[in-house]
């Protein structure tokens, strides 16, 4: 349920510079030595590892130091994971780690007369009937490692990067202290935990993990079927539909059925256990009615449906809403993929990050999860990409793995017909009626996505009952994933919620009749950063009429007066430098920064010192004057907080063909060096207070990044253009009665 489709918008970053450690006596080591090794690599560790997110440091020490043997430090390390997501994702935090406490819970009592096995299933015991029932059901998932997988991926990694090297990076180290603890703890406690666990499951719930249903157009759909033995009459059906497939389904869908639902896990036409080809996004629209109708039929079901589920599976619920099935009674989509708008690209400029993922969902009936979690391989095939300057349409195959789906999306860059098809049109989102819950957040990937589907269900039908929840989260926290801290931001304690639980009291609201969710003040619920409150409001008009228009002087002031007369700034862009690859390749996407890298693209426009403290909370958009020499260009634009303290707040950002500005459906090209009005819309909202002595930075530019394709200015398709097609240099002028609107509002 709880599976991402995640990208970065990434250009302004804090570098993440690989600290070496030295392994010259370890160039040839074996199962014989490979203790020696790790006993060194740990302690080196130790020595010198840092790490800004607490869960990543805390995740990584405790693995270490199990390493060590150190058991006791482990185990209060493991504590420090679960209390940073004990408030917003209990169960989990419960859970996670256990696989690891028992083990070691397990070598520390184990006596001659009892042996280790036996021990263990004694530890095992006394830890599960401590939990709460929602983190008795995930707690298989922790269970799920194969050890002789995991020794072999020990060995691969010794033989590639330890192997006849002088020296290894910090992270490479870890890993493979990590994956050697997880072979060492799997290979000795996991058989007798999956029979336990087993034994447990049975006891409450019946599941059917093969179905298939045929369709009226005669192709399959694999289900999963989970029914909760509590539950003695028929009752209300929880469904979500993904292209995950993957057997933890299964206990996602137990940990819905806990809270007193049946559940159905649709696997996207292709998957698992369907034999039709995958297509991405293309077929939810017929295939999810299709599935209810079966569902409505079943002895265990009241007829009433709900859907719940993040990013594809967001999407899914709001193809399933495009022909609304009568059973249907809410939808609670997060971090809704907005397909054609903000993926598999952004106001029309494609990223880098499809081949990526279409490589995850498409080769084979569940994931291709190794290859996907290979960022270095991933960051060498957009280097090679980038650096070689070859079409964006050979970055498949460049990749190793020639894609289909690939190929096809790249044949719409327009929002056209095959887009518009996937999801409701006008005439369908005013006909959706029934009671709606989104959740996003201000750093989720995929927020433009999810508020387009809720400005325009709003915008067609005025009656919609539709409730939104956004906050300081990215694209997991948006799925209910929330962490004290998010990419560098330490968030407000008040924002640490607790999502999942919210959206089933809404469950049973909406399919029980009982009480709506507490929480849910007003239709807009959002937290404004820094003031650690949570506020809500009937509209997104309200923080419209907010909006103050700020000017891009030539003299690179954003003000609020417009100065006279007519006058430009200049910036030249050289599309054939590559110079920048490794350095962009390395950036971290951090929200607070210390110092914006990689700004030659860009001008630079600043406000003067706020004189009072301030709240800036909406979307910022505008109308940008400007010329070029060429047919077309990829605009780009980050709005800064520059804090008092000097560090910069990254607000919000826009990227956005050019040619597609007055038109997403339609191209329209530029005509060289002639004066363009472009508007600035579909950028990200966000809520937070700005502080007394703030500026407000806007860093206005050309997108050209390994992460994007590269739009060359021919006015030809951009995934067919070369580097060869560069030629000149891009020139833009920025002229001065360019403004953006800022949603802010003194205090």
């Amino acid at each position: 349920m709880k599976k991402c489709l995640i990208f970065f918008n990434i250009l302004f970053c804090c570098i993440v510079f690989s600290q070496k450690i030295s392994i010259n006596q370890f160039k040839k080591t074996d199962s014989t030595k490979i203790n020696l090794l790790l006993d060194y690599l740990s302690s080196e560790i130790i020595n010198s590892y840092h790490e800004e997110d607490s869960a990543t440091y805390y995740d990584n020490l405790f693995r270490i130091n199990m390493v060590r043997k150190k058991y006791d430090l482990a185990l209060k390390q493991i504590d420090s994971v679960r209390n940073i997501y004990i408030k917003s994702s209990p169960a989990v935090a419960s859970a996670m780690g256990m696989q690891y406490e028992v083990y070691i819970n397990a070598l520390k009592n184990s006596k001659s007369k009892n042996g280790f096995a036996n021990t263990y299933k004694e530890e095992l015991h006394k830890k599960y009937i401590s939990l709460p029932v929602r983190s008795q059901i995930i707690l298989s998932n922790y269970f799920n490692i194969d050890a002789d997988q995991a020794k072999k991926e020990v060995y691969d990694l010794l033989q590639s990067r330890f192997n006849n090297k002088e020296n290894v990076d910090i992270n490479t180290a870890i890993l493979l202290c990590k994956k050697y603890n997880s072979y060492v703890v799997s290979k000795a406690s996991f058989k007798y935990a999956r029979q336990f666990l087993e034994e447990q499951d049975k006891k409450h719930y019946l599941v059917q993990d093969s179905i298939v249903i045929k369709t009226r157009s005669k192709n399959s759909i694999s289900i999963r079927v989970v029914l909760n033995n509590k539950i003695k009459k028929p009752e209300s059906t929880i469904v979500v539909n993904t292209i995950y497939s993957s057997p933890d389904d299964i206990n996602d869908a137990k940990e819905i059925a806990s809270n007193g639902y049946m559940c159905v896990y649709i696997n996207a036409r292709g998957k698992y256990l369907s034999n039709d080809k995958i297509e991405p996004f293309e077929h939810e629209a017929e295939d999810i009615n299709e599935v209810i109708d079966w569902i409505i039929k079943q002895p265990w079901s009241n007829g009433k449906i709900g859907m719940i589920g993040g990013s594809y599976l967001g999407f899914s619920q709001w193809a399933a809403a495009k022909k609304l099935h009568p059973a249907l009674k809410t939808i609670i989509p997060q971090v809704a993929v907005g397909i054609g708008i903000d993926y598999p690209m952004v106001n029309n400029v494609f990223m880098s990050y499809m081949a990526k993922w279409l490589d995850y969902v498409t080769v084979n009936k569940t994931t291709n999860d190794e290859r996907f979690s290979d960022e270095d391989k991933w960051k060498d095939i957009y280097k090679k990409w980038y650096s070689s300057g070859q079409a964006f349409k050979k970055l498949d195959s460049i990749s190793g793995n020639s894609n289909e789906i690939f190929q096809r999306w790249l044949q719409h860059p327009s929002y056209d017909s095959y887009w518009q098809g996937m999801t409701p049109d006008q005439k369908e989102f005013s006909k959706i009626n029934i009671p709606i819950l989104t959740t996003t957040g201000y750093f989720d990937d995929d927020q433009i996505g999810a508020l387009s589907y809720y400005n325009n269900h709003l915008k067609h039908n005025q009656k919609a009952n539709h409730y939104l929840i956004i906050g300081p989260y990215n694209h997991s926290g948006g799925q209910g994933f929330i962490k004290n801290e998010v990419q560098g931001l330490k968030i407000d304690e008040v924002a640490n919620i607790n999502l999942n639980k919210i959206c089933f009291e809404w469950f049973d609201y909406i399919l029980k009749d009982k009480q709506k969710p507490e929480f849910l003040k007003g239709k807009i619920n959002y937290e404004v950063i820094g003031k650690n409150v949570w506020k809500s409001a009937d509209s997104m008009s309200g923080f419209e009429r907010t909006k103050k228009k700020y000017y891009l002087g030539d003299n690179l002031i954003l003000s609020e007066n417009q100065s006279k007369p007519q006058k430009f700034s200049n910036l030249s862009v050289d599309l054939s430098d590559r110079k920048d690859v490794d350095q962009q390749l390395r950036y971290e996407y951090n929200i607070v920064t210390d110092s914006l890298l990689n700004t030659g693209n860009y001008l630079q426009y600043e406000t003067l010192p706020f004189t009072k403290e301030a709240e800036f909370t909406g979307s910022f958009s505008g109308d940008l004057s400007f010329s070029i020499n060429k047919k077309d260009c990829d605009i780009s634009l980050f709005l800064y907080e520059v804090l008092p303290n000097g560090k910069y707040f990254l607000l919000s950002s826009y990227t956005g063909r050019a040619s597609y500005s007055k038109n997403n459906a339609k191209r329209q090209a530029l005509i060289p060096n002639q004066k363009e009005s472009l508007s600035i819309t579909n950028t990200s909202f966000i809520s937070k207070k700005i502080e007394k002595g703030s500026k407000l930075l806007l860093l206005a530019g050309i997108n050209k990044s390994p992460l994007w394709q590269i739009n060359y200015g021919t006015g030809k398709d951009v995934s067919n253009e070369t580097m060869a097609d560069a030629k000149e240099l891009l020139e833009i002028k920025w002229f001065n009665d360019s403004y953006i609107e800022l949603p802010i509002t003194e205090q």
